[in-house]
């Protein structure tokens, strides 16, 4: 167990609700396997893309899966595809019954983005995941690990894209080179025409903060504009974006609305450390921060919300969100005119999510309820973090969270039970629910999950 989730476990046990990403303070299991080699120029033929009309397939346990098929298909040669089975349907449901079991090679990942392709597709992109081809690895520690995974769903159906060979693996985009100290995680993106861009954030590994309220060791140092083909995701460029800066990333979550893409922006640093430590707060996480583009063009240089309008001048922004103490990462969506965002309050020390809405990117944005951010199955020795919306509603008419989860001592506990490390899906209202109903959470009170605290 490492450093940081060793210091975290002791803050769950005396009362404080603890969140943190996995393998962000590691040095066993990540460090083993997550060296990366440079990519060939061309990896093995990946696999056929197989028709979204298929019936569902259930996800076998990691201890008995097949191993999964790697062919040939329309998808880059840079990648290996393999047909990741599919969903009963879109719900939260539905999503949660088929993302809490293996999906194809992927046993174990947190932090997803979801980014709509067009149609019935949208790009999920995975963030420190566990792979296993061999279908064998009944534990984490028996898995790869690596920075970032690639599923393309189609209607119901997904397709994991992974570089590198089945014996090792590689970054879905490992940058400009990276290694377990120097790696990329993706943040937000958007289609124009036929190609895709999207933003990576450069993350460094730093030594272990000495006060364990000081998050994790972790920092990002510039923000990325990559582009791909948006039928086979072959990358076409990888280059620093137009505002390379983290002080904010603007890029942290983009989200499309008439002719514009909108750029939110946050510091993302979760090393306070690096602020003073955990009681100089607020911290910088706890602003949000918006520009914008035309539609799509994500290499254009943005324009930034100010008190009054937009500026080309970065340095006349001003907040659209500023609130608790360590850390406010809103990642809003639009659906059907409407903007939505969850948010964990105070990330690794918070125990709640919340879900706010606005009529325009810039807000006014009001919380309209507060809910427990609950794990999957046990609370014991687990925490949670980095929730999202997927950019559809459940058929009950809520929003769909999906809710980042990891048991902290995972590398004590027998190598890691990959199941304790895979998002929770549930359902959420998209307004504060009347006195003494559920609004839109009766499915979630059907299935035992959290029940609203406040509005």
């Amino acid at each position: 167990m490492s450093t940081v989730l060793r210091r975290l476990a002791a803050l769950a046990v005396v009362g404080i609700v603890v969140a943190v990403p996995v393998l962000r303070g590691s040095s066993r299991a990540g460090e083993a396997t997550a060296t990366a080699v440079q990519p060939a120029s061309e990896a093995p033929v990946p696999a056929d893309l197989v028709s979204t009309d298929r019936a569902p397939s259930a996800s076998p346990t990691p201890a008995n899966a097949p191993k999964p098929t790697v062919a040939t298909t329309a998808y880059s040669r840079d990648y290996i595809a393999t047909d990741a089975g599919c969903a009963t349907d879109l719900s939260a449901d539905g999503l949660e019954s088929f993302l809490s079991a293996r999906v194809g090679p992927v046993i174990g990942h947190d932090s997803p983005r979801v980014i709509p392709l067009g149609g019935q597709r949208f790009l999920w992109l995975l963030q420190d995941t566990f792979i296993d081809y061999t279908g064998r690895a009944s534990t984490m520690s028996a898995g790869q690990y690596i920075s970032s995974t690639a599923l393309v769903q189609d209607g119901r159906c997904f397709t994991a894209l992974q570089r590198g060979t089945t014996a090792a693996v590689q970054s879905f985009d490992p940058g400009t080179g990276e290694s377990f100290n120097d790696f990329f995680w993706p943040a937000g993106g958007s289609v124009n025409g036929g190609t895709l861009s999207l933003f990576w954030i450069e993350i460094i590994r730093d030594p272990v903060p000495a006060d364990p309220l000081d998050g994790s060791n972790v920092h990002p140092v510039k923000t990325w504009l990559a582009t791909y083909d948006v039928q086979s995701l072959q990358r076409l460029s990888f280059v620093p974006a137009p505002n390379p800066g983290v002080a904010p990333i603007y890029g942290f979550a983009v989200a499309d609305d008439g002719d514009y893409s909108y750029l939110f922006g946050n510091s993302f640093v979760e090393n306070l450390s690096r602020e003073g430590g955990y009681k100089n707060g607020p911290h910088s996480a706890t602003k949000m921060w918006l520009a914008r583009v035309p539609r799509g063009h994500l290499d254009a240089v943005p324009e930034y919300r100010t008190a009054s309008g937009w500026s080309a001048d970065p340095a006349a922004a001003v907040a659209i969100s500023s609130r608790f103490w360590t850390e406010n990462a809103m990642r809003p969506v639009v659906i059907d005119g409407h903007w939505y965002s969850v948010t964990k309050p105070d990330a690794f020390l918070g125990s709640t999510v919340v879900i706010d809405t606005a009529d325009a990117p810039w807000g006014p944005w009001t919380t309209v309820v507060t809910m427990p951010a609950l794990p999957r199955g046990s609370t014991v020795g687990m925490v949670t973090y980095s929730p999202i919306l997927m950019p559809w509603l459940d058929p009950s008419g809520g929003l769909i969270v999906d809710l980042s989860q990891i048991d902290i001592g995972w590398e004590q506990h027998n190598g890691g039970d990959p199941t304790r490390y895979r998002p929770r899906l549930f359902t959420a209202p998209t307004q504060t629910p009347p006195s003494g109903s559920v609004g839109g959470l009766k499915q979630a009170q059907r299935k035992g999950d959290a029940q609203p605290i406040s509005g």
